[in-house]
């Protein structure tokens, strides 16, 4: 009897492992985007996987919180191993951002898109309800234009921005994918100016170069106020010198 792996249906993770070349990591991003810890172990899996892994990201999702998936797309951005988005059936709101994030995308026939502007609300004193909305209106639109840049349209863009939903079939999201992969590709040359593959740090190392920046910051600081002291001395010196030289022209005189 040939021997079988059986995945149990009771099982509750929704993080299957299949060793090929690497290892491949298939994640099921189901139902609604909710608290951050719930996708921890989807995170440490894009950041420990090395470059000859494969995760496959499985979205049947209609979005969520926004903090969680920026959450998830750091960790993409971040992942040496190839990240696959493969859309199940829906892939709505902010799972359209962590799809369009992943290196390399596939569809099934049923599968939607849909994309809108977000929904929050809050509790407080006005001016501070006002100031909340001003500054997460101005995120979500730099967010939303950046993020659907040369996959959606800026006529598209632009309607979502004022309060239209736009609707995609999949044969419409697959005839768009090359255009967009292609902006992703001259996005990522323009910044890196190099075609070399994301340096993973160690947390260590992060934690390193950002004492080692502060540090700089703090020398730089007191260089320019020891600069300014320096200055300010040598003119309390100049108007002594002055004054004396005055002084001294009156006593002769």
């Amino acid at each position: 009897m040939t021997e079988q792996k059986i995945i149990p249906l009771m099982q509750q993770s929704k993080v299957f492992a299949t060793e090929v070349r690497g290892v491949r990591y298939d994640y099921y991003l189901t139902g609604p985007i909710g608290d951050a810890e719930d996708y921890i172990d989807l995170c440490n899996i894009l950041r420990t996987a090395t470059q000859q892994d494969e995760v496959i990201i499985r979205i049947n999702s209609g979005g969520g919180s926004v903090s969680t998936g920026n959450m998830i797309i750091n960790a993409i951005n971040e992942s040496e191993a190839n990240v696959v988005g493969f859309i199940e059936n829906d892939c709505g709101s902010m799972a359209t951002y962590i799809f369009l994030a992943c290196h390399s995308w596939g569809v099934s026939d049923s599968a939607e898109f849909f994309a809108h502007t977000c929904s929050y609300g809050n509790w407080g004193k006005e001016h501070e309800n006002f100031a909340q909305m001003e500054f997460i209106r101005k995120q979500q639109h730099k967010m939303t234009r950046k993020r659907y840049a040369a996959f959606l349209t800026d006529a598209e863009i632009d309607s979502i921005l004022a309060g239209q939903d736009v609707y995609l079939d999949a044969d419409e999201i697959m005839e768009r994918l090359p255009a967009y992969a292609e902006h992703r590709e001259n996005e990522f040359l323009e910044d890196g100016d190099s075609e070399e593959p994301f340096e993973h740090k160690s947390l260590e190392e992060m934690i390193s170069e950002s004492v080692e920046s502060v540090l700089h910051r703090v020398l730089d600081a007191r260089e320019k106020q020891a600069a300014a002291k320096a200055k300010k001395a040598a003119k309390s010196v100049k108007r002594e010198e002055s004054l004396l030289e005055k002084v001294g022209e009156m006593v002769i005189q």
